[in-house]
């Protein structure tokens, strides 16, 4: 499911919900388990405010959303903001349109 970062609804939301309250929303509450074991790796690295990982969630299921994907992906494109200092959610709403697949095959090649 595609969300508009620029709904204030949602936005406000990105803001105060945790990412694991975020992945059910992205994904109609669908979680797989690959999906719970994406974002558990993230939620133990604690580099990145949560407003930042709710917009790298939205960014990455609206790729990958009902498909399989390496779970090291959404790891990979947090390290690679964490790396680029993505601080804010407007900084990460910027990162948030490049190709995610340029991203994601950058990092798997170092």
């Amino acid at each position: 499911m595609i969300k508009d970062l620029n709904d204030p609804e949602f936005v406000n939301d990105c803001h105060t919900i945790p990412p694991f309250e975020m992945l059910q929303v992205l994904t109609n509450g669908n979680i797989r388990g690959l999906d719970k074991l994406a974002l558990r790796t993230l939620d133990q690295r604690k580099q990145l405010p949560m407003a930042v990982v709710n917009v790298l969630l939205v960014y990455f299921f609206s790729t990958y959303s009902n498909k399989v994907y390496d779970r090291n992906s959404l790891a990979r494109v947090y390290d690679h903001w964490a790396k680029n200092n993505i601080k804010t959610f407007s900084q990460a709403k910027d990162a948030a349109s490049i190709n995610i697949l340029d991203i994601i095959k950058a990092a798997g090649s170092h």
